[in-house]
Parts: structure tokens; C-alpha cells; sequence
């Protein structure tokens, strides 16, 4: 007898050691009624055992954790340092103390260990049934601290649909701008009849189709996108944005990770173009010699990087490079390239340039074929070396090929999208509301319109974008004498 009191003073003294930390006080919040919301109000003492708090939501009473979906969990733990995002940017809004609450580089809630009360607008709530929901504390090693007492709740609230956008001022302007290239063609054809011009009366109803589409899928996104760049233009309220002047630019020069994320792409598109017209030389030389056999085959195999699609091949070397991948099978090692900044910098740099140099090769290539041999026969028979037949005639003759080509390359490098995006989506993290590690202005931009949905600060970044690349290429043309090697 004495041993079985012993053992069930025993059981109960686990079961409190269990469940030491007090139950949640959980209710409901007394604002309107959400759309697939329903926001509990939690009141909790504070206890230095709890080391998170976790939500559990089911469609029917329940008793243990094992019985119920895990919805979200809020870790307790020092807020400084951290961000509180504003209500609406998080997929779970949640509030500590009335203020919003903290949260962390994984976008997990950050409760102080002092809250008394926090609370939390659960989403994914089915409207017009009942949903039970309890408030678990739990300790480092996952331990529910209490019992769980789930209360019941649900919303009625119906969708409600957003009115559709006024499209008007679009049509207007996309109107507009067909119609005037109409009478731009119909003034020009009459001016050709008055002066003569007989035999082009044909001519602009050849050139309109070509004009209209350029005007209305072309010059009219540009000029709306710089008109967006003066705007408060988001997610929110695009299609009603006011004029708000030079409030965008200001924001995108003060905002974090500025300087690095433009010197890392400029060291892109300098390193990516470099590579690709070296290399791209090289072959294109080693290809054109005199008595290769093979140059179809050769050009054929060097050409399957350019002609696979991009998304493919950087899918590829995504899965060659993870620690489970074919590199790290071959140098037996287990390395994640793409988890330190450094390393992934280099792997998305050295992708890409794997991927351009094909585009390099062909064109000097073609260019080669085209010099003319009786130069270099010529030279030949005056002695010359093939080190000064490369330096005085072949680079000096391929001028005119490389300086606009080497230019293309540095504006497709610059505005490189997919080998960046398929390969880290800009990361690895570097710190909140900054670019990640291998960002480049355009993935960045991408972003802060799409993922962030600030369409007027993304358009503010995509001008100033674009007059980095018409300086850089006027800048280029002028001293490369671009114009005159192409004339």
C-alpha cells in the first residue's frame, strides 16, 4: 500500500512539474468580425520556464496537442534589435501590449519575457463553423508547460469583394497615343504626296503596325512606370495614387543596403562581361585556326549553354551545387555553396558567366570569318609573328565587333534577372528590410514591387536604373569611340 501511494505522489509530481506554467487566460477580441480571421486576446504571467507559445486550432473539441493543427508558434525572448512590422505586412498580424509585436529575420513573433498580454489575428479560419483554439506554453525542449484548454470561436464575416479598378485613364492614354501615331502617319504620307514622293505612298501602312505596338507596349509603360516613381503607388492603392513629388527617390537613397547592393552589381556586370569577352575570344580564336577538324562539333557542344534555356541550366547547377549535389559528390565534401555570402557571390557570378560565353564565342567568331586573309597572308610573308598578327590586326579588326557587343553584354549582365533569382532569390539574409547578399538592383527592385508590393519606390529604383545605364553607356561610347568602330 505504502508503495502504491508512493508511486502515485510520484505520477503526481511529474504531471505537475509537467504543467507548472498557468493556463492562458484566451479570449475572443471584440472588434468586427474578419474574412478567415479570428483574433484571440491572451493573457499570460510571466514565467521563466516558457520559452515560446504555441497556437493549436482544431474543427472539433480537444484535449491534447496530438489531436489539433499546430497554426503558428510565438518564441519569448529579448525584442532588441528586432523589427515590428506594421499590421498587415506579416501573414499572422500580432500585437504585444497593444503595440505591434516583434519579429525576428525568420519572420517568427518575438514576445518579451515581461508581456502580460499579447494577441494575434489567426488567418485560415473557415467562415460559418466552429473552430476550437488553444494557447500552449511550452519549454525549450517542446514541452507543453499547462494543460491545454481550447475555447470556441468562429467568423461569420463574408468575402467582400474589392470593386474592380478604373481603367479608363489607361484606355484614355493608350487611345491617345494610337492616335496620335495615326495622324503622325497621316501627316507624314500627305507631306510625301505634296513633295512628290509617289512611289512610298506604301510605306507608312507598312511602318504603322510596328509604330502602334512600340507606342502602346513600349514608350507607354515607360513613361507610366517614371509617372508611378512620383507616386505613393502600392499594393493598396494603385490605380488611386497621389503625386508625392521626390518622396520615393528620397526613400530609395536612404534606404539600408544601398551601396552595397550597387557595387555588387556593378562588380556583376563588370565581372560577368569581362569573363564573357575573354573567354568568349579565346575560343572563338582557338576555333578558327587553320586544320581543326571538328569546328561544327566543337561549335555545336560550346553552344548548349546559350541555346538550353537560361532556367533550366541554372536549375541544374542549383541542384549540382546543394551539399547532397553532384560537386560535392565529386570532391567528396559536403559544402552548401549558396549559405554563405561570400561563396554564393562567387557561384551565381561563376554560373552566369558559364552561361554568356557561348553568345561571345559565336559573335567573334563570326567576325573572324569575315577579316580578310590576304592581311594575314600578307603578313605572313613579311615575318610577323602570330603574337603581333593577334595584337596589330586581329583585335584591332574585331573592334568594331566586340566595343557594341561588350556593350549589350554589360546592360543584359546589369538587368540579369532569372540567374540571380533561380540560383539564392537574392540571399542568403542579411540583415531586415536590406537587400540579401547576392541582390542586384534589378532582383531587388523585383522585391520591393512584388513581394513587398511598393510599386512607386520599385519605380523610383527602376529610373534611376535606367539612367545608370544610359551615363554608363554614354560614358562608354565616348571613350571607346563606339560610333566610329562600328561606322
Amino acid at each position: 500500500m505504502k508503495r502504491l501511494l508512493a508511486a502515485l505522489l510520484a505520477m503526481a509530481t511529474v504531471v505537475t512539474a509537467v504543467t507548472a506554467a498557468e493556463v492562458p487566460g484566451v479570449s475572443l477580441h471584440s472588434g468586427e468580425p474578419e474574412y478567415r480571421r479570428i483574433r484571440i486576446d491572451v493573457a499570460v504571467n510571466p514565467d521563466s520556464d516558457v520559452e515560446a507559445y504555441e497556437v493549436w486550432f482544431a474543427g472539433q473539441a480537444f484535449q491534447a496537442r496530438s489531436e489539433a493543427t499546430l497554426h503558428s508558434i510565438l518564441r519569448v525572448g529579448s525584442t532588441a534589435g528586432l523589427e515590428q512590422p506594421r499590421p498587415g505586412e506579416s501573414f499572422d498580424d500580432c500585437w504585444s501590449d497593444g503595440e505591434p509585436a516583434h519579429r525576428d529575420e525568420r519572420g517568427m513573433v518575438v514576445i518579451a519575457p515581461e508581456t502580460r498580454r499579447w494577441s494575434c489575428s489567426l488567418t485560415g479560419m473557415a467562415p460559418g463553423v466552429d473552430q476550437w483554439i488553444a494557447v500552449v506554453p511550452v519549454d525549450g525542449d517542446g514541452s507543453a508547460l499547462s494543460a491545454v484548454a481550447p475555447i470556441v470561436a468562429r467568423t461569420d464575416a463574408s468575402d467582400e469583394r474589392t470593386p474592380p479598378p478604373d481603367t479608363r485613364p489607361v484606355l484614355y492614354a493608350l487611345g491617345s497615343i494610337v492616335l496620335s501615331a495615326i495622324v503622325l502617319l497621316s501627316y507624314l504620307r500627305w507631306s510625301d504626296a505634296r513633295r512628290g514622293r509617289h512611289k512610298s505612298k506604301l510605306a507608312h501602312i507598312y511602318v504603322a503596325p510596328a509604330l502602334v505596338a512600340l507606342a502602346a507596349l513600349t514608350f507607354y509603360p515607360i513613361l507610366y512606370g517614371i509617372w508611378l516613381a512620383f507616386t505613393n503607388a502600392d499594393q493598396s492603392r494603385l490605380g488611386d495614387e497621389v503625386f508625392i513629388g521626390l518622396a520615393n527617390f528620397t526613400g530609395v537613397f536612404t534606404s539600408p543596403g544601398l551601396l552595397r547592393v550597387t557595387l555588387f552589381t556593378f562588380i556583376w556586370a563588370f565581372g560577368n562581361t569581362a569573363a564573357h569577352v575573354v573567354f568568349g575570344v579565346v575560343l572563338a580564336l582557338l576555333l578558327n585556326r587553320a586544320g581543326l577538324t571538328g569546328k561544327t562539333a566543337y561549335r555545336t557542344i560550346l553552344l548548349l549553354p546559350w541555346a538550353i534555356p537560361a532556367y533550366i541550366s541554372v536549375l541544374t547547377w542549383n541542384g549540382m551545387l546543394q551539399p547532397d549535389g553532384f560537386v560535392n559528390a565529386m570532391l567528396g565534401t559536403s559544402i552548401d555553396f549558396i549559405a554563405n555570402a561570400g561563396s554564393a557571390r562567387v557561384v551565381v557570378i561563376l554560373v552566369n558567366i558559364w552561361l554568356g560565353i557561348s553568345f561571345m564565342m559565336m559573335m567573334t567568331s563570326g567576325a573572324l570569318q569575315a577579316l580578310s586573309k590576304d592581311m594575314f597572308e600578307a603578313a605572313e610573308i613579311d615575318g610577323v609573328s602570330r603574337w603581333d598578327q593577334l595584337r596589330y590586326l586581329t583585335l584591332p579588326n574585331l573592334k568594331s565587333t566586340l566595343v557594341p557587343v561588350s556593350l549589350l553584354g554589360f546592360i543584359w549582365s546589369f538587368n540579369m534577372f532569372n540567374t540571380i533569382y533561380l540560383m539564392t532569390r537574392g540571399g542568403p539574409y542579411v540583415g531586415f528590410g536590406e537587400p540579401g547578399a547576392t541582390d542586384i538592383l534589378v532582383t531587388y527592385v523585383y522585391s520591393v514591387a512584388f513581394e513587398s508590393g511598393h510599386y512607386g519606390i520599385a519605380a523610383a529604383w527602376s529610373v534611376l536604373i535606367f539612367l545608370m545605364l544610359i551615363g554608363f553607356s554614354a560614358v562608354y561610347v565616348k571613350k571607346t569611340r563606339a560610333t566610329e568602330a562600328t561606322a
